[in-house]
Protein backbone atom coordinates (compact mmCIF):
# COMPACT_ATOMS: atom_id res chain seq x y z
CA UNK A 1 0.00 0.00 0.00
CA UNK A 2 2.91 2.29 1.05
CA UNK A 3 4.39 1.92 -2.59
CA UNK A 4 1.19 2.75 -4.56
CA UNK A 5 0.67 6.00 -2.34
CA UNK A 6 4.54 6.41 -3.25
CA UNK A 7 3.77 6.48 -6.54
CA UNK A 8 0.56 8.14 -6.69
CA UNK A 9 2.33 11.10 -5.00
CA UNK A 10 5.50 11.14 -7.07
CA UNK A 11 3.14 11.70 -10.00
CA UNK A 12 1.12 14.35 -8.61
CA UNK A 13 4.73 16.25 -7.98
CA UNK A 14 5.67 15.22 -11.50
CA UNK A 15 2.58 16.79 -12.83
CA UNK A 16 1.28 19.82 -10.60
CA UNK A 17 3.82 22.76 -9.93
CA UNK A 18 1.68 23.94 -7.08
CA UNK A 19 1.57 20.96 -5.56
CA UNK A 20 5.30 20.18 -5.94
CA UNK A 21 6.05 23.64 -3.76
CA UNK A 22 3.71 22.90 -1.38
CA UNK A 23 5.57 19.70 -1.00
CA UNK A 24 8.86 21.48 -0.87
CA UNK A 25 7.90 23.54 1.72
CA UNK A 26 6.93 20.93 3.87
CA UNK A 27 7.40 17.50 2.67
CA UNK A 28 6.33 16.03 6.12
CA UNK A 29 3.26 17.73 6.71
CA UNK A 30 2.41 17.23 2.95
CA UNK A 31 3.47 13.67 3.09
CA UNK A 32 1.80 12.89 6.25
CA UNK A 33 -1.61 14.28 4.65
CA UNK A 34 -1.36 11.86 1.90
CA UNK A 35 -0.97 8.88 4.50
CA UNK A 36 2.36 8.51 3.89
CA UNK A 37 5.56 8.44 6.59
CA UNK A 38 8.43 10.68 6.53
CA UNK A 39 11.06 8.25 6.26
CA UNK A 40 9.26 6.98 2.94
CA UNK A 41 9.72 10.18 1.55
CA UNK A 42 13.56 10.99 2.14
CA UNK A 43 14.89 8.93 -0.28
CA UNK A 44 12.99 11.24 -2.74
CA UNK A 45 15.36 14.20 -4.00
CA UNK A 46 13.91 17.84 -4.71
CA UNK A 47 15.77 18.14 -7.45
CA UNK A 48 15.08 14.77 -9.00
CA UNK A 49 11.52 15.35 -8.79
CA UNK A 50 12.29 18.79 -10.10
CA UNK A 51 14.05 16.95 -13.11
CA UNK A 52 11.35 14.47 -13.36
CA UNK A 53 8.83 17.14 -13.78
CA UNK A 54 10.61 18.79 -16.37
CA UNK A 55 11.31 15.47 -18.72
CA UNK A 56 7.62 14.83 -18.44
CA UNK A 57 6.72 18.79 -19.46
CA UNK A 58 8.99 18.37 -22.17
CA UNK A 59 7.25 15.25 -23.05
CA UNK A 60 3.84 16.71 -23.26
CA UNK A 61 5.41 19.73 -25.98
CA UNK A 62 6.62 17.58 -28.28
CA UNK A 63 3.29 15.11 -27.84
CA UNK A 64 1.06 18.74 -28.15
CA UNK A 65 3.02 19.97 -31.05
CA UNK A 66 2.88 16.51 -33.51
CA UNK A 67 -0.98 17.08 -32.87
CA UNK A 68 -0.52 20.52 -33.45
CA UNK A 69 2.04 21.12 -36.03
CA UNK A 70 0.05 24.30 -37.81
CA UNK A 71 -0.01 26.33 -34.72
CA UNK A 72 3.74 25.16 -33.81
CA UNK A 73 4.88 26.41 -36.79
CA UNK A 74 2.99 29.36 -36.61
CA UNK A 75 4.31 30.62 -33.21
CA UNK A 76 7.70 29.67 -33.98
CA UNK A 77 9.37 29.57 -30.21
CA UNK A 78 6.86 31.25 -28.42
CA UNK A 79 4.80 27.91 -28.83
CA UNK A 80 6.64 26.59 -26.04
CA UNK A 81 6.70 29.90 -23.47
CA UNK A 82 2.99 29.29 -24.12
CA UNK A 83 2.84 25.67 -23.59
CA UNK A 84 5.06 25.96 -20.43
CA UNK A 85 2.60 28.74 -19.03
CA UNK A 86 -0.05 26.17 -19.85
CA UNK A 87 1.53 23.47 -18.01
CA UNK A 88 1.92 24.88 -14.99
CA UNK A 89 -1.61 22.80 -14.06
CA UNK A 90 -1.76 19.06 -14.51
CA UNK A 91 -2.83 17.76 -18.10
CA UNK A 92 -6.55 18.03 -19.07
CA UNK A 93 -7.07 14.18 -19.29
CA UNK A 94 -4.86 11.40 -19.73
CA UNK A 95 -4.37 11.79 -23.37
CA UNK A 96 -2.13 13.60 -25.44
CA UNK A 97 -5.01 14.78 -27.57
CA UNK A 98 -7.15 16.17 -24.55
CA UNK A 99 -3.82 17.44 -23.32
CA UNK A 100 -3.76 19.34 -26.99
CA UNK A 101 -7.52 20.26 -26.93
CA UNK A 102 -6.75 21.93 -23.43
CA UNK A 103 -3.68 23.92 -24.85
CA UNK A 104 -5.52 25.44 -27.41
CA UNK A 105 -8.77 26.25 -24.82
CA UNK A 106 -5.41 28.48 -22.83
CA UNK A 107 -4.56 29.77 -25.97
CA UNK A 108 -8.10 30.85 -26.38
CA UNK A 109 -7.77 32.20 -23.35
CA UNK A 110 -4.30 33.99 -23.72
CA UNK A 111 -5.80 35.77 -26.89
CA UNK A 112 -9.03 37.11 -25.66
CA UNK A 113 -7.08 38.60 -22.60
CA UNK A 114 -3.48 39.41 -23.78
CA UNK A 115 -3.38 39.02 -27.49
CA UNK A 116 -2.05 36.88 -29.92
CA UNK A 117 0.35 37.18 -32.50
CA UNK A 118 0.47 36.43 -35.46
CA UNK A 119 -3.66 36.77 -35.38
CA UNK A 120 -4.31 34.26 -37.47
CA UNK A 121 -2.52 31.85 -35.37
CA UNK A 122 -5.67 30.91 -33.00
CA UNK A 123 -7.94 30.41 -36.20
CA UNK A 124 -5.18 27.06 -37.25
CA UNK A 125 -5.41 26.12 -33.37
CA UNK A 126 -9.46 26.16 -33.46
CA UNK A 127 -8.92 24.18 -36.67
CA UNK A 128 -6.48 21.62 -35.67
CA UNK A 129 -8.66 21.42 -32.06
CA UNK A 130 -11.55 20.62 -34.43
CA UNK A 131 -9.56 18.01 -36.35
CA UNK A 132 -8.35 16.35 -33.25
CA UNK A 133 -12.02 16.23 -31.96
CA UNK A 134 -12.83 14.64 -35.27
CA UNK A 135 -10.26 12.02 -35.21
CA UNK A 136 -9.35 10.81 -31.88
CA UNK A 137 -12.77 11.61 -30.13
CA UNK A 138 -14.75 10.05 -33.08
CA UNK A 139 -16.86 12.98 -33.31
CA UNK A 140 -19.12 12.19 -36.16
CA UNK A 141 -19.80 15.91 -36.89
CA UNK A 142 -17.55 18.90 -36.28
CA UNK A 143 -17.71 22.07 -38.01
CA UNK A 144 -15.80 25.48 -37.30
CA UNK A 145 -16.25 28.75 -39.25
CA UNK A 146 -12.74 30.56 -39.01
CA UNK A 147 -12.20 34.16 -39.85
CA UNK A 148 -8.75 33.21 -41.46
CA UNK A 149 -7.71 31.48 -44.48
CA UNK A 150 -6.74 28.53 -43.23
CA UNK A 151 -6.13 27.06 -46.70
CA UNK A 152 -4.25 29.11 -47.61
CA UNK A 153 -1.99 29.72 -44.72
CA UNK A 154 -1.75 25.81 -44.40
CA UNK A 155 -0.43 25.36 -47.42
CA UNK A 156 2.52 28.25 -47.12
CA UNK A 157 3.41 27.04 -43.41
CA UNK A 158 3.57 23.59 -45.00
CA UNK A 159 6.09 24.82 -47.36
CA UNK A 160 8.14 26.74 -44.52
CA UNK A 161 6.94 29.96 -45.18
CA UNK A 162 5.32 31.55 -42.04
CA UNK A 163 3.53 34.24 -43.93
CA UNK A 164 3.02 37.88 -43.08
CA UNK A 165 -0.33 39.76 -43.33
CA UNK A 166 -3.64 39.12 -41.58
CA UNK A 167 -5.16 36.67 -43.74
CA UNK A 168 -8.99 37.69 -43.32
CA UNK A 169 -10.96 35.52 -45.15
CA UNK A 170 -14.05 33.19 -43.54
CA UNK A 171 -13.18 29.92 -43.75
CA UNK A 172 -15.21 26.87 -42.94
CA UNK A 173 -14.44 23.49 -42.10
CA UNK A 174 -16.42 20.04 -41.57
CA UNK A 175 -15.46 16.65 -40.80
CA UNK A 176 -18.33 13.89 -40.73
CA UNK A 177 -18.41 10.77 -40.91
CA UNK A 178 -21.68 8.43 -40.75
CA UNK A 179 -21.15 6.35 -37.84
CA UNK A 180 -18.24 6.20 -35.54
CA UNK A 181 -16.47 3.39 -37.60
CA UNK A 182 -16.83 4.48 -41.03
CA UNK A 183 -13.91 6.64 -43.02
CA UNK A 184 -13.50 10.16 -41.44
CA UNK A 185 -14.48 13.00 -44.22
CA UNK A 186 -13.18 16.52 -44.37
CA UNK A 187 -13.88 19.71 -46.34
CA UNK A 188 -12.83 22.85 -46.34
CA UNK A 189 -13.27 26.16 -48.02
Amino acid sequence: MELALQQKLVAQLASDRAFRETFFADPARVAASEGLTGEALSQSHCEQLRQFARVLQHRRLAQVGELLPLTHKALGTRFADLFHNYAITPPSGTRPCEDALGFVRHLKQHAATEGLEPEWSLSLARYEAAQIEATWLDERLVFRCLPHAVRKLSALLAVGDVPAGSYRRLSLALWWRTSTRSRLKHWLR
